[in-house]
């Protein structure tokens, strides 16, 4: 590119021109409270006009000036384009609901979710329609055999100039458009004090309605709902949110009244959520969802369980409402709110709580292998993972007992629906719960890790799938050592005798990389328990008849090699 200093300087005017036409149209729709949101397409509505008058200038000139047409035509079509895309940016569609692999319907879902995306690149295209329109006025762009690095230097300075006009003017936009709201919100959010609140609650009968702050931003929500309209829905939900959570951290009031405004508010959040899955209004439904997962996060970690009891319950309603309209996508924001709710409960410690999200959790991943949605069960079982890691490094041990079940449960299914590589994932999540819950001398909860390994394992013996087998004994011998080490002498026994239940099958199968696998963690666990592995050898030795010495005999030489080597 050659001549881009003073390209620049004549492309100034047409710079100057574009945000001055941008900030007058926005403030001119600020001003009268009308919606800001399709400014980048009037913008290109008003370059459609300044080119279709362009065309026009030869014929009220009598011949006196003219212009390069078939260009001009081509500008004009380009604009009536650029227009349409910017309509069709921001029409309101209904988000996917299920995932595809599809990378082009992927990348719909994506604008179809992020509405702020479509508006963003709805401005820069409405500013790229004004951008050529006032280019073909002031004569800047030059045709001929010989431009075409000036062209290309006009056109990288109508591209940059677009683009910072149309994010510039998109971030105007939302800020105007938060002030919009908040004026819209203001008298009533302002009504929603620690007093007000605590008049609603501690009121009995129809009083509660009358003086419930609450309820007028509750109807201005529902109202935008009813009528399609995303922003005052979202906005709101926003105001509810935080003024729960600052009443709640910092208001100073009694617990037993901390509880009942935030249930108040829960119901609340909860009607205006059950409203927008009706209405099929999935942002708001969604956002309903997120919200409720923030203030049952909060009310966890300032300790108050009956709150965060609730929501767990009301978020399941969710879950379930989902499940039956097959709404795939939206399962993980239960999911994620369901999961931050139970990690903030084991890490405060308070048991039934996260032992509830645990519970949750396991009901949504072993649905979601029964339907196949596999993001659903990968996050579910994450979420578990999570959970159950918390608990364990907190010693809540109710909590690591039910996640290693729910785990257990999701994984069996899995390696019975032929799903390895998740099942596999499991054993390894449990392998690292059951050695942070030995490290902290949970004994039962480690007990139960330990279970559930085994389990999943005889799944794996009985469909012969030696890479699970494998990863199972690996992991018992860990647990076990672990255990051993911190003289759980209970979870030691148990984890040996699952070591033997999961082991017989390699060799009954003859599988020889898992019986030397077999034969090494049991080799690794004799470093530290000795007498105990070579008692439960010779248990192993009776499941095996006459016909099969030959392949123990193997086993047992493979353990004797790795025994000699470890010690």
């Amino acid at each position: 590119m050659i001549g881009i200093i003073p390209a620049a300087f004549e492309f100034l005017p047409i710079a100057i021109l574009l945000c001055i036409f941008f900030l007058m149209v926005l403030y001119l729709k600020y001003m009268n409270g009308q919606s800001l949101r399709s400014v980048g397409s009037d913008i290109c509505l008003g370059a459609l006009f300044i080119q279709a008058t362009m065309l026009t200038l030869p014929v009220w000139s009598s011949g006196e000036m003219s212009i390069n047409i078939p260009v001009h035509i081509v500008t004009l079509v380009l604009t009536l384009f650029l227009w349409v895309l910017t309509v069709w940016l921001l029409k309101r569609r209904k988000p996917s609901r299920k995932h595809s692999t599809n990378i082009i319907q992927n990348i719909t879902y994506y604008f179809r979710k992020h509405s702020s995306t479509r508006e963003s690149l709805s401005y820069t295209l409405g500013a790229t329609g004004l951008t050529l329109s006032l280019m073909m006025m002031f004569n800047v762009v030059e045709f001929g055999r010989d431009d075409w690095k000036l062209l290309t230097t006009q056109f990288f300075l109508a591209v940059l100039t677009s683009a910072g006009v149309g994010y510039a003017g998109h971030g105007i936009y939302k800020y105007l458009q938060n002030e919009q709201f908040t004026h819209s919100f203001e008298r009533f959010s302002n009504d929603i004090t620690r007093d007000n609140v605590l008049l609603t609650v501690q009121s009995s009968g129809s009083q509660m309605h009358e003086r419930d702050p609450v309820q007028p931003v509750v109807d201005i929500i529902r109202g935008s709902i009813m009528k399609d309209v995303l922003g005052p829905s979202m906005f709101g939900l926003s105001i509810l949110k935080h003024k729960c959570i600052e009443l709640l951290t910092a208001s100073g009031m009694r617990k037993h009244n901390l509880v009942r405004v935030t249930l108040h508010f829960v119901s609340h959040i909860d009607d205006i959520g059950k409203l927008a899955l009706r209405m099929d209004e999935d942002e708001a439904a969604n956002e309903t969802i997120e919200t409720l997962g923030d203030i049952g996060k909060c009310a966890v970690t300032g300790g108050f369980d009956a709150p965060a009891d609730d929501i767990l319950r009301r978020i399941f309603e969710y879950y379930d409402v989902l499940n039956q309209k097959d709404f795939e996508i939206m399962k993980l924001t239960v999911t994620d709110a369901v999961s931050r709710i139970g990690i903030a409960a084991a890490a405060q410690s308070i048991d039934s709580t996260s032992s509830k999200a645990g519970n949750m959790l396991g009901i949504i991943g072993a649905a979601a292998i029964r339907s196949k949605e596999m993001e659903t069960l990968n996050n579910s079982i994450h979420a578990l993972y999570d959970i159950g890691r918390e608990a364990a490094q907190h010693s809540v041990e109710g909590a690591v007992r039910k996640t290693a079940l729910k785990l257990r449960d999701i994984g069996t299914s899995a390696v019975q629906n032929n799903l390895i590589e998740e099942s596999i994932g499991i054993v390894s999540k449990l392998e690292e719960m059951g050695v942070i819950a030995a490290s902290n001398k949970l004994e039962l909860g480690t007990e139960q890790v330990i279970w559930s390994i085994k389990d999943i394992g005889l799944s794996y013996g009985y469909q012969r799938e030696e890479p699970g087998l494998n990863v199972v004994v690996t992991a018992l011998a860990n647990v076990g050592m672990e255990s051993s080490l911190r003289k759980l002498r209970d979870a030691v026994d148990q984890a040996m005798w699952a070591l033997k239940e999961v082991a017989r099958y390699p060799i009954t199968e003859g599988l020889e990389n898992s019986i030397s696998i077999s034969a090494n963690a049991f080799a690794r666990l004799s470093e530290l328990e000795r007498v105990k592995v070579d008692t439960m050898i010779k248990e192993l030795e009776h499941y095996f008849g006459a016909d099969e010495t030959k392949r123990f005999k193997h086993f047992k030489n493979e353990y004797n090699s790795a025994a000699k080597v470890n010690r």
